[in-house]
């Protein structure tokens, strides 16, 4: 049996980008597109079921074009005879208590071979080769598992541990549950979680830090579990050793939403399973398949030598063939005499008659430890950075990841005092 793995869509995102000749932003088309290439995989490889392991929207309430295009794609899926899991990721939770998720309309419509799981359980997908069982573990909210009132007085530590104790409870429970389903078909798990030992994008790790259960490898790696899916860390990787166990993959994000994920690979995973001949189902065969998501550039200049700074650094970006059509952000180092004579509005011109998006576009002045901060959001888009503005941690961290003299273990310190200092204020 073959099965596609991918995760993290973020349809809707409009992070990096503008807006086309047809009134959509290129940051969504690039999802679409990648989203596009992963249907056609599936199609030509003729795999029998899809696991999407959560987070198809950006947002919670996600816009009427993310939802159409999206259901549109998971339907030639279904069409042709290949069925689809989605699962819910912390994106896709409902803010408000009592609100719907925006996905709980595939299950309302009863559409075949499609299924979306907000709640553990156990659910039996019909593949064209039998079926296919699995233990479905959504994101699930800290409140989920530690009440406000038992984590009075309780250390961080504490909290942990009795999370990780409940998760490991909840997934003895649906390890159960598979194991009475006991047909021959195989089983395999589907997570939106957090796995001790995963590497992550930026800021990703202190944004989760003090929010959600953290689980060790062994709370999931059990029978009859024969595949381990994963979403929620954004960096493809497989945890613990491949080679001893069940693997538990992350297939990370369909396309680049930050310059954290710059360096990344983006894509998903196919997965072959194979009955042995002691009927036990396993991992014949796992390849990682990158998706066209676009390239996002940093390029850093340093001017100090130039005589003439603003045509040095046009020769230099002129060479750089990777900047076409990417998503880029240009940091520039000149002296004080040069002030001057950098002309910022030239090489803007000539880098957006080249680029998808210039994201950033800053000097520093060697000498000076206050250089001015870089451009944090769109100046074209004042929303942008209204929105950044009400999520003040992704500010700091934005600024901190574009301050180049700062080690990520400094950054992620600095970013959890900050989280620490608005949890104080918050609770008075």
């Amino acid at each position: 049996m073959r099965l596609l793995h991918f995760s993290d869509a973020h349809l809707g995102a409009e992070i990096h980008g503008r807006r086309d000749t047809d009134g959509r932003h290129t940051h969504v088309k690039d999802f679409l597109n990648c989203l596009d290439f992963i249907i056609k995989v599936a199609v030509e490889k003729q795999v029998d079921a899809v696991l999407f392991t959560g987070d198809a929207y950006h947002s919670p309430r996600p816009d009427p074009l993310s939802q159409r295009e999206f259901l549109r794609r998971l339907l030639s899926l279904t069409e042709r005879g290949i069925s689809v899991l989605l699962l819910m990721g912390n994106h896709d939770l409902p803010i408000g208590y009592g609100e719907a998720a925006a996905l709980d309309i595939v299950n309302l419509l009863k559409i075949p071979g499609l299924q979306f799981v907000r709640e553990p359980k156990v659910v039996t997908l019909p593949t064209l080769k039998g079926n296919l069982h699995i233990a479905c573990f959504p994101y699930l909210p800290r409140r989920f598992f530690v009440s406000l009132e038992e984590e009075q007085g309780w250390t961080e530590e504490r909290v942990q541990g009795e999370m990780r104790r409940r998760v490991s409870d909840l997934v003895t429970r649906l390890q159960r549950e598979s194991q009475q389903r006991n047909d021959g078909s195989p089983i395999v798990f589907a997570g939106h979680l957090w796995v001790e030992g995963v590497e992550f994008v930026g800021s990703e790790r202190v944004f989760s830090l003090t929010y959600e259960p953290i689980v060790a490898p062994s709370t999931l790696r059990r029978d009859p579990f024969a595949y381990i899916a994963l979403g929620h860390i954004h960096r493809h990787q497989f945890v613990g050793d491949r080679d001893f166990g069940v693997p538990i993959a992350y297939a990370g994000n369909i396309g680049r939403l930050s310059f954290d994920e710059e360096h990344d690979p983006k894509g998903f995973l196919l997965v072959d399973l194979e009955r042995t001949t002691k009927g036990v189902w396993g991992v014949k065969d796992l390849r990682f398949v990158e998706t066209p998501t676009r390239r996002f550039v940093t390029v850093r200049l340093n001017l100090c030598q130039a005589s003439d700074p603003t045509q040095y650094a046009l020769n230099a970006l002129a060479q750089n063939r990777d900047l076409d059509g990417a998503v880029v952000r240009v940091f520039l180092t000149i002296n004080e005499e040069q002030r001057g004579q950098l002309n910022l509005a030239t090489i803007r011109s000539a880098l957006e008659k080249r680029v998808d998006h210039l994201a950033a576009l800053s000097f520093e002045v060697a000498t000076d430890d206050n250089a001015p901060m870089p451009l944090l959001a769109d100046p074209s888009r004042p929303s942008e950075l209204e929105q950044l503005l009400q999520r003040p941690i992704e500010l700091l961290a934005r600024w901190l990841a574009q301050k180049g003299n700062l080690d990520q273990q400094r950054r992620e310190r600095l970013l959890r005092l900050a989280m620490e200092l608005m949890q104080e204020q918050e609770s008075g």
